[in-house]
């Protein structure tokens, strides 16, 4: 049973840590993450995503109930 919930912290963290964070969360909550494409665990996403050189937007995909269901995260050329 996972019980990790997501919660702002009050001291500055790095990005990585915080996104990982974040995106722990949303999978415990049943959300699928995908980078290009490929389904991916939160840390996989972390690593691929937050980069100086490249760029990744994020698409959050909702289900008819209105949770969020997918995290898409795709590479955009700037």
């Amino acid at each position: 049973m996972c019980r990790m919930e997501y919660k702002s912290k009050k001291k500055r963290v790095g990005a990585k840590t915080e996104m990982q964070s974040y995106l722990e969360a949303l999978q415990c909550g049943g959300t699928e993450l995908f980078v290009d494409g490929e389904a991916v665990l939160p840390g996989e996403a972390v690593r691929r995503t937050v980069q100086e050189a490249s760029a990744y937007m994020a698409d959050y995909v909702l289900g008819q109930d209105g949770h969020i269901e997918q995290l898409r995260f795709d590479r955009i050329e700037l």
